[in-house]
Order: structure tokens, then sequence, then C-alpha cells
């Protein structure tokens, strides 16, 4: 009942306010300039990395020939979109290259040079659109490149997928033409040009989130704006026309002014049943569908006392930010200052060669007139100011504090994420202290703590999952020891068993064990008596028994030694017969005698030489025997 009642009161035309905001100089000098149609420039060079994601690819090589509007990448989870070509001609180089970043930053980059012809990639109208389904346009509104141009260059279908997906249902789709950067008027002029081609775009829109209301929200200050969307949009949508207010166009600024409902930071506003689209983005949605061009030109509101000329155009994406303001009588100076984006949400190039993207809605060369110097920066004197004008509800001066003194962890309590980066803060500090830039820098300081944080944990999880497998391992093998130990201690058992002796072996080797103690100690007192006999007898008795005994041990000596020489005798007759036979059968006998000899009679005759050898030797030893035994008598 509640959401009816406030759906009456937005249906009614009630507009509620959001909290601060601020009123700058507008700047707005080009909003009755037509838009207009800038060269061809001799090359572009697309930055990829944004067009790729995990296991996305570059799908072409130097060399290639490609022509406007081919697709050059095929990207990698949701959240991407493909690139495609914005000229026609020859692929130069696929290299680093310095992208739209205060840093200057490199990026990978496909440049293209230009071959002239300005050939066209045949577009694929969807002729059945309007009866086609939610998931079909949105395959095609990826596939075709869209992602939002207000800025934030967040990927259209996704968005319009998150606000359908489940049970969920899109309650209320704005769309954004408010345009609230000073300066900037290229949304101003695309609604004048081409209010008709935006209302195709919310058709498209509608047949995908079929929402209850539809509201075109406008700021008061663009009345040319609102005739022509007027006129077009009849009974397809709302026009709201809104007071003009830094920074209204904010989605969650422009949700509270048209719904009165204020989004958490925490939530995504498609999550919470409203969709804002920009009016560039949605007239690029019907180029996608109905027409079958992918994007790749936007409109770019080209301004700055520093030009000759002024006013907006479309631009090829790729083309360098010189070549842009050349077109538009620029001289480059060292003093020139040229922002990409605006003069709040936009920051200052350091390089000219980087390549405009869709995120650029505006190139501005102010002069000192338009832009003053920021002056000389002061402490803060805690004056709330700036507290007054944060959209989000911040405290800018505590968070600029906390910030310089290094304190990430208290700055991020404060609600530095929150912080959209409009420049309210530093627009009105009385101090000219430079608060915008200082929470960009803690932000990036802040996403590169978290990502390290992030990498530290994925290292704890990966040494916890480490250490739980080198546990379950170290189980496994304890487990594996202590079976191995248990078959050891059964094969111990079984051979014991085995090993033990029966009664009778048991008492034969005892009576055996017996025998050689009875015998050692019989040995024993032998030895013992003839020592005691030993001890007995007279000197001459001792020294001829010692003379006897050294003339037994030389006894066995010299019968050793003529065993040996007998082996040896043996040998010797034995190869000498062996020769005589094979001397006598070679030079004595004919060969056929020899022949004739049978092996039995080859050996007895070696027997016989053996036997009178041993003869001659055993008489010579029976004669030496005499000989010592005569000596020793």
């Amino acid at each position: 009942m509640a959401q009816s009642k406030q759906l009456a009161k937005i249906l009614k035309g009630k507009i509620w306010k959001f909290f601060g905001g601020i009123k700058p100089q507008e700047l707005k000098k080009t909003g009755d300039i037509p838009i207009r149609e800038l060269p061809l420039p001799d090359s572009v060079s697309l930055p990829v990395n944004r067009y790729l994601g995990q296991g996305g690819k570059i799908i072409v090589s130097v060399g290639d020939k490609v022509k406007v509007g081919q697709p050059l990448t095929i990207p990698g989870g949701n959240r991407n979109v493909p690139l495609h070509a914005s000229i026609s001609g020859e692929i130069v180089a696929i290299s680093d290259h310095i992208i739209a970043h205060p840093s200057g930053a490199l990026e990978t980059c496909i440049t293209i040079k230009s071959d002239g012809k300005d050939d066209i990639y045949p577009p694929e109208p969807l002729k059945d659109w309007e009866t086609s389904d939610a998931d079909t346009l949105l395959k095609r509104i990826r596939d075709y490149g869209v992602e939002g141009l207000g800025g934030a260059q967040f990927q259209t279908a996704a968005k319009l997928g998150s606000s359908i997906k489940g049970n969920r249902n899109c309650n209320i789709f704005i769309v954004n033409g408010c345009e609230c950067e000073p300066v900037a008027t290229c949304d101003d002029r695309l609604m004048q040009e081409r209010a008709k081609d935006i209302v195709s775009g919310i058709k498209v829109i509608k047949r995908i989130l079929n929402p209850k209301a539809v509201i075109i929200a406008i700021e008061d200050n663009k009345t040319n704006a609102i005739k022509a969307i007027k006129d077009a949009a009849k009974d397809e949508a709302i026009v709201r026309v809104l007071p003009t207010l830094y920074p209204s166009g904010a989605a969650r600024n422009l949700i509270k002014i048209v719904t009165g409902i204020e989004i958490p930071y925490s939530e995504h506003t498609s999550d919470c049943g409203i969709v804002v689209d920009n009016v560039e983005t949605v007239f690029a949605v019907k180029q996608a569908v109905i027409d079958g061009i992918p994007l790749t030109k936007r409109t770019v509101t080209v301004d700055g006392e520093k030009l000759s000329d002024h006013g907006n155009a479309w631009i090829r994406l790729g083309s360098s930010v010189n070549f842009v303001l050349k077109q538009f009588g620029y001289t480059e100076q060292p003093s020139n200052k040229v922002i990409f984006g605006g003069p709040f949400m936009g920051f200052t190039l350091p390089d000219l060669s980087i390549p405009v993207t869709k995120s650029c809605t505006c190139l501005f060369t102010p002069s000192e007139k338009e832009l003053p110097p920021a002056g000389i920066e002061r402490n803060c004197i805690r004056c709330g100011r700036c507290a007054r004008v944060c959209p989000s509800r911040l405290v800018p001066y505590r968070m600029y504090a906390l910030s310089k003194a290094g304190d990430h962890k208290k700055t991020l309590n404060c609600g530095i994420k929150d912080c959209t980066e409009c420049g309210c803060c530093a627009y009105v500090c009385p101090s000219k202290i430079p608060l915008t830039s200082q929470f960009r820098k803690e932000k990036a300081i802040i996403r590169i703590l978290d990502d390290k944080q992030r990498r530290t944990d994925r290292a704890k999880e990966r040494m916890k999952l480490h250490d739980e497998r080198l546990k379950e391992e170290a189980k496994i093998r304890e487990a594996k020891r202590q079976a191995a130990l248990a078959r050891i201690a059964k094969q111990k058992e079984a051979a014991t068993k085995n090993a033990e002796p029966s009664n009778s072996e048991n008492k034969v080797s005892d009576s055996a064990r017996k025998a050689a103690i009875a015998a050692a100690l019989a040995r024993k007192r032998n030895q013992d008596k003839n020592s005691a006999a030993a001890a007995n007898l007279s000197p001459e008795e001792l020294q001829q028994r010692r003379q006897a005994a050294i003339a037994a041990a030389l006894a066995r000596k010299k019968a050793q030694s003529a065993a040996e020489k007998t082996n040896t005798v043996i040998n010797e007759t034995a190869e000498k017969t062996d020769k005589n036979l094979t001397v006598q059968s070679t030079d004595g006998l004919k060969p056929k005698a020899y022949q004739e000899i049978s092996p039995e009679e080859l050996k007895r005759r070696r027997q016989a030489a053996i036997a009178a050898a041993l003869a001659r030797k055993k008489a010579q030893s029976l004669t030496v025997d005499k000989q010592t035994n005569s000596k020793q008598d």
C-alpha cells in the first residue's frame, strides 16, 4: 500500500530534494551549437584491458585489416563488453600506450592506422526486436559494446539484467538528461537533435524491464531539449523538469529528487527496482538493437577560452585528445591546462596523446578567468562548509585529516568509499584545500591495501590447506609405519616359535656341552701336571726336553717342506710327461701312430711316470733322515 501511494506521488510530479549540493557557474556556451562530425583521424589507439576480463582475448593481430564496427576482442566474464574498431585500416601495433588517467598510466592498446576509406562492417539490425525476449535484447546490447556514457561506463546489459534477475521487478526506469556538470552540453544537443532516436531506445529498454513508470529527468536550464523530448515522448515516458542544482545528475541524487527514495551506498540502484541510464546510453541501445550499429563514437563537448572554436562533436573512440583539440584551433603551450571530463568530475591530462574513451563527456581548456588558480592552501579551520554541501552526508574535513595522517582504517570507517568525488567540498572550502584530490588518492591507497589483504588472505588459505594436507599425509605415513611394525612383530613371534628346539634336542645339546666342558677340564689338569712335573726336573733334563721339542718341530717343518716339494715334483712330472708324449707324438711317431694311442693308454703312461718320480723322491727323503739321525746320535 505504501509503495502504491509513493508511486502515485511520483506520477503526479512531486519533486523531492537531496541533501547538500551547490550552484556553480554553468559555463554552458555550446548548448546552441549543433553537433558536428570531425574528419577521420590518422590513427586511433583503443585500450583493451577493460574489454577482456578473465578468460577474454584479443582476436586480431598486427597487420590485419579491419572495418568500422568490427569486433577486436572477446570479453571474459559478465561485466565486460567487446571492443570494436572505430575506423577502417590496418592494425599497426598492440602495445602499451598512455591512457586517460591522472597518473599517465600505461595500458595495452590496439593501434589502427586509417586507410581513409571508412569501410563499415556490415550492420545487422534486429528486425524482430519488438517480439524478442529480454535475454535476446540484453545479448545484443552487450555484444555491440554498449556501456554507460554518462561517465561511470558501467556495463549496460549487466545493469538492466540485474534489475530483473530472479524474482526482481523494475518499478521505475529513469532516463538521466540532467547533465549537471558545468561546461558539458553534449547530452543537451543530443536530446535536441535525436529525441526520436532516444525515445526508440526507451522502447527497447521498456521491452526488457517492463517498468511501472518511465521518467525522463531534465534540468530546467535546457529549454530546447525539454521541448524536443516532450514532443517525441508523448505517452512513452513522463518528462520531469528539475531545478538546476549540482550534482543532481548523480544516480542516487536523481532517484531522491524524482522518487523521494534514498538508495543505500551498499546497494546497487538496479537491485532496488530502480534503473537509471544516461540519454546517450539510451541512444546507443537504439543504435545497437534497431540499427545494428556497435558503439564506436560518442558526442563530446569541446570548450574553453584557449580554443579559437568550440562546440560539440561526434568523436571516434581512440582518437587522441591532441587531434580533437586541433580541430577546434588549439595551440599547445606549457602553461595551458586540458581537463578530461569537466571541471568538477574531470582531471587534468598529463599528456595530449591520451585517447578519447567512452567515459569522456567533455574536453575543457580553461583560462584563468574560467577556472581561477586554486590559491594557497591553508590549514583547515573546521568551518563545516564542506559537510553542509556533501550529497553523501559525509564529513570531508575529518576524512581529509585522517587521510593525511595515514589512518586508512578510520578513513574507511568515515565512509570514504561512499564519496562520489563530485567536488562540492573542494569548491566551497575557504582554505583552498584540495579535498577531492586527496580523497581520490586515499581511495587508490585503500584499493591497493585491499588488494594486498586479499592476496594475504589467499596465501593464508593456501598455507592452511597446505598444513592440513601435510597433517593428513603424516597420519597416513604413521598408520603405514604402525602396520609395518605390527607385521614385523608377528614375523618375529613366528620365527621364535619355529626356532624353539624339542626336549630331546635340548637333552642332546646339554650332554654335548657337558662333554666339552669335561674335556677342557681334563686338558687343563694335564697341563697342570706337566707344569708340576717340569717344576721337579733338573736343569739338564729341562735342556734335553727343550732340544727334543725343537728337533721335533724341525722334523715337522722338514716333513711339510718335503710334502710341498713332492707336490711340486708331481706337477712338474705330469707337465714333463705331457710334453714328452706330445714331442714323441710329433717327432718320434707318425701322426697316424699317435692317433692310434687311446686316452686310457696316455693316462696309464702319465701315472707310471708320476709313480717313478714319487719313488725317487721317497728314496731321497729316507737318505736325508738317516743322515740327520746319525748326526743327532
